[in-house]
């Protein structure tokens, strides 16, 4: 069920793999997978229970908070299935298949009221990325060596790292394909094993996301295919991801209604107003800072080799379509968030697996087997190396702790007596639905139209990124703040006012 056997460097090039069987080499296979997999859980423990916070992270997951405080204060019905979230929005937000939806409600079904509860949800779809990914390396008949050090590449990228737990479908879109890739072929009859796990896959898949669902059928309609009839394999898991696809439709129509629905495909498609440079430019710095210059170099040889050998082909292709259909058609989406490209490390994925099979393939056959091995440990040992560098340093300060001190910060302190409304100041802060789920108000921006109201309180207080002071205060506002945490501020509107600079 789980791999195939290592393809012997004279049969690299055939299209179908060999047949899976369990050998000791698998074995060893799937303790590194497993290593993989708790190395990363490890150093995403100390994540798990931080509050939310001003990073796309705590801007997400929070939601699902709310989502999960509505579902406990208002019942099922009520909250609209678990869709509400309110005060930040009076609407119900069910844009999306709702598989986080029931995991943050069936987590949060245990004693205790603490960010994990929300956390855990994404943090375990995270982690099946490994070795979801690693069945499909192994399904496309790549050898062991290579499968552990592609995973290895992706695991050890800041975007990995950071936006894995947001990146919630990629592990059912691998287990899917992986499941797919193995059973297609006619000739193959899978143990009921791997039937389970594809029916749990077409389930995943179809009641993650929109990618998930896209992958399914894709995936659904290259089982049918390749196996030419519809037969128990076909049977059962196109029926999970017809079942799964039932839910998430009844979900999101049944709540959000069309209208709704083709507003925000409407406003991803077409609600930007930047042009083909601003759009290229912006790819290309997102790109830059998420992933490290010989991992963008790799990419693209990748991405050659996985479309040139003829194991990954038709899988890489398709990755290829969808990766520009999702970035290209969808290019609002593109433009404002940094993390929307994230199909790429399926891209990373099995294009540096076909590269680096190759590669060890090539070194085995021009020297001792030793050399291969060696060469391999030397690069799985300087992955570790770059994944500590990312967890000890820069990138977990600036993308994960920092952020989480406005989360702290309006976590401590209450709004002001009778405070109607969670004011934020200034810029750099992210969409503050955690803002709106500490203070169970709903966010809105001062200005000084504000202040020269009677909206605002004097003693209602108001949440600013010193970074980022607007251009009406001076840049010495925070030395008035009520309350501090890094560089996050809480004042009151009355000393905003009197600090006011008039033009």
């Amino acid at each position: 069920m789980t791999a195939t056997d290592v393809a012997t460097p004279d049969k690299t090039t055939e299209e179908e793999p060999p047949r899976p069987t369990r050998t000791r080499e698998d074995r060893w296979g799937w303790l590194g997978v497993g290593a993989i997999t708790l190395a990363l859980a490890a150093t995403w423990i100390p994540r798990v229970n931080l509050p939310f916070g001003d990073n796309h992270m705590g801007r997400i997951i929070s939601r699902y908070a709310l989502h999960l405080a509505n579902l406990h204060e208002k019942g099922i019905v009520g909250s609209d299935f678990s869709a509400d979230w309110e005060p930040y929005a009076n609407s119900a937000y069910a844009h999306h298949p709702p598989l986080l939806n029931i995991l943050t409600a069936l987590f949060g079904s245990f004693p205790g009221d603490q960010p994990i509860e929300v956390w855990l949800s994404p943090y375990l779809l995270a982690l099946l990325i490994v070795p979801a990914g690693a069945l499909l390396l192994r399904g496309l008949g790549l050898r062991w060596s290579a499968t552990l050090l592609a995973v290895g590449l992706m695991a050890a990228t800041t975007f990995f790292w950071v936006y894995a737990p947001i990146m919630f479908d990629l592990g059912p879109i691998l287990l899917i394909s992986a499941v797919v890739v193995i059973a297609r072929r006619r000739d193959y009859q899978p143990s009921r094993g791997l039937i389970a796990i594809g029916v749990v896959a077409g389930l995943l898949s179809t009641l993650v996301s929109w990618p998930g669902i896209g992958f399914a059928g894709a995936m659904g309609l290259w089982l049918l295919i390749g196996r030419r009839r519809i037969d128990r394999v076909v049977l059962w898991i196109g029926g999970a991801m017809v079942v799964g696809l039932l839910i998430s439709l009844t979900f999101i129509v049944g709540v959000s209604g069309i209208a709704d629905l083709t507003n925000q495909a409407e406003f991803r498609t077409q609600g930007g107003t930047f042009t083909a440079r601003e759009f290229a430019s912006r790819q290309v710095r997102y790109l830059d800072a998420l992933l490290p210059v010989w991992y963008l170099v790799l990419l693209v040889i990748g991405t050659v080799a996985g479309l040139l050998d003829k194991r990954t082909r038709l899988f890489m292709a398709f990755a290829v379509v969808f990766q520009g259909f999702w970035t290209i058609v969808l290019n609002n989406g593109a433009y404002i968030h940094e993390y929307w490209n994230y199909p790429v490390l399926i891209l990373g994925l099995v294009g540096m697996g076909a590269l680096l099979d190759r590669l060890i393939g090539w070194l085995t056959n021009r020297g001792p087997a030793r050399v291969a091995l060696a060469a391999s440990a030397a690069a799985g040992l300087a992955l570790v190396v770059a994944l500590g560098v990312i967890v000890t340093g820069r990138v977990d300060r600036n993308y994960v702790e920092n952020p989480t001190d406005a989360g702290a910060l309006v976590s401590e302190h209450g709004p002001g007596p009778d405070q109607k409304v969670a004011w934020v100041a200034g810029g750099g802060l992210s969409t503050p639905r955690w803002y709106a789920y500490y203070w169970d108000l709903a966010p809105k921006g001062v200005t000084p139209e504000v202040l020269d109201g009677t909206e605002a309180n004097p003693t209602d207080l108001v949440l600013m990124d010193l970074r980022r002071v607007p251009k009406w205060l001076p840049p010495t506002i925070g030395d008035r703040a009520f309350a501090k945490d890094g560089t996050y501020a809480l004042i009151r509107i009355s000393d905003l006012k009197a600090a006011e600079i008039t033009p």
